[in-house]
């Protein structure tokens, strides 16, 4: 029986909160445009900033990290299975320590202030400048179990080869 590789789906979009912040700094410039000038023009300078704002934070909230097999993607950035090193899944509170002490700097960073925890990957390969990846995510464990199962898929031969992955069935946690 052929097992498929766990694969990780995630887009890093911006909470609801931070949606309703750029509602209302439009309606703030708005408002205080309409003392100096005519309604029309307030109402005008109010919704393109709404347009402006909402397209920076769709733009900034729009990064995919998957995890699929002999790949991980953050963003346009892509390690490929034989760079892969160890991956380790952070908490909020690692996540802060990680981050804080900023090790080198070189690291590669992918991080949103709206996520607190996320993974650190290592490089493996020696002539990449780059020693490890950190990435935001919402599931950091269900990140990392992919990230460790990016290699080709396994036959064993045998019908009732139940694996698992750290006590878990290997199954699709991804995003549709």
């Amino acid at each position: 029986m052929q097992k498929t590789p766990e694969r990780h789906r995630e887009r890093l979009v911006a909470p609801g909160l931070w949606w309703g912040g750029v509602v209302v700094a439009s309606v703030s410039v708005g408002w205080l445009l309409l003392v100096a000038t005519s309604p029309f023009v307030a109402a005008g300078v109010g919704l393109l900033t709404l347009l402006i704002a909402g397209a920076g934070l769709w733009r900034y909230g729009s990064l995919l990290v998957t995890a699929e097999p002999g790949r991980l993607r953050a963003g346009d950035a892509h390690l490929e299975a034989p760079d892969l090193g160890t991956v380790e899944a952070l908490d909020p509170a690692s996540w802060r320590a990680a981050l804080d002490r900023a090790g080198t700097d070189r690291a590669f960073l992918l991080t949103r202030p709206w996520i607190d925890r996320g993974v650190r990957v290592e490089v493996a390969d020696p002539a990449d400048p780059t020693p490890y990846w950190l990435v935001s995510t919402r599931r950091p464990d269900a990140l990392s179990r992919a990230v460790g199962q990016t290699g080709a898929p396994t036959d064993t031969g045998d019908p009732t080869d139940e694996r698992t992955i750290d006590g878990q069935e290997a199954r699709d946690e991804g995003d549709a």
